[in-house]
């Protein structure tokens, strides 16, 4: 098997972004935050990985406090948390005034859990920086007044893409389209870390240490372990976030773009005019129709029931783009 890098091992520092999902987002029965976040947390320990950084937002604890549990037991497994704001809207759908209303209000409800960490680290909701250097700036000068540094991302695989269709697949008892969502879930995280490994060559002269994330879905905590050990056989060494964190790559800041849902390696790129990976648009299609059930047509259920009701508590006009 090929290695990740033909250059020799690569660096990776695991991250796992909102344990507690989006409201609006189907989960099959017996299915919850809780029950995720223990999982990820069991397989992470079964491959020797601890002081793994989740980064959940907290807008559902206003209406079920209860999932304080998730927030909890990541903490209780031996894991940190940082702060992911509030509402998880993307910058550039907020003023700066009220995204760093934001951020405060999610370090009013889980504040104690975070300072729990040897560092304090702080994630951009979708990873998205806004749209100007000032807004962003206003941000970063608030990030660090608090005590944060900002953890980006800088190896992704568009996992989000199959939070529905798996839920599909699942409650239809669909096990041929569970089999194909589980192994292009599995080959997209080793081609797109790849990828975004081969991207960071291009710009830097040679491997960086990558900060990748995954999402707590159903579909990782099923699948996980199968990519950390792809990993691990393609020449992967796991770092910690902070020994990422110490890369300028990581630290320092790419220019701001309009574009939704380009990290911060995709950043970097787009401002040296080097094109950056994406899932292919073919696989894109069709993972987002696999396991067809009535009611639940992927863009739909993304759009009305999370990123629409988003906009409007975020006071913003939405304007997604697929």
């Amino acid at each position: 098997m090929p290695n990740i890098s033909p250059a020799g091992a690569v660096r990776v520092a695991v991250t796992v972004d909102d344990f507690v999902l989006w409201d609006g987002l189907p989960m099959p029965d017996g299915i919850t935050p809780l029950v995720i976040t223990k999982s990820l947390a069991a397989t992470l320990a079964d491959h020797g990985l601890t002081g793994i950084y989740g980064f959940s937002h907290t807008h559902r604890l206003e209406a079920d406090p209860g999932l304080m549990a998730a927030w909890e037991s990541w903490i209780e497994a031996g894991h940190h948390l940082g702060n992911h704001t509030h509402l998880h809207a993307p910058l550039r759908w907020m003023s700066g005034d009220q995204y760093c209303a934001d951020i405060d209000k999610a370090e009013g409800l889980i504040g104690s859990l975070i300072e729990l960490a040897p560092e304090r680290y702080f994630r951009y909701a979708m990873d998205m920086v806004g749209e100007t250097e000032t807004k962003h700036g206003q941000v970063e000068d608030h990030i660090r007044a608090s005590g944060y540094q900002n953890a980006p991302i800088t190896a992704w695989f568009s996992d989000f893409a199959w939070i529905v269709p798996y839920y599909r697949a699942v409650v239809s008892g669909d096990q041929d389209a569970q089999r194909m969502l589980q192994e292009t879930y599995i080959s997209s995280a080793i081609e797109q870390l790849a990828a975004h490994a081969e991207l960071a060559r291009k710009l830097f002269g040679q491997d960086i240490p990558l900060i990748w994330l995954i999402h707590g879905t159903t579909i990782a905590m099923d699948t996980l372990g199968a990519i950390l050990d792809a990993f691990t056989e393609r020449g992967v060494e796991f770092i910690s976030l902070r020994e990422a964190m110490t890369h300028p790559a990581n630290f320092g800041m790419a220019p701001c773009n309009s574009e939704f849902l380009r990290n911060h390696l995709q950043r970097y790129a787009m401002a040296a005019g080097i094109p950056e990976p994406h899932l292919d648009p073919q696989l894109f299609g069709q993972v987002m129709t696999a396991a067809p059930l009535d009611g639940y047509d992927s863009v739909p259920v993304y759009e009305e029931g999370m990123l629409k009701p988003l906009a409007q508590r975020a006071g913003a006009t939405y304007d997604w783009t697929w």
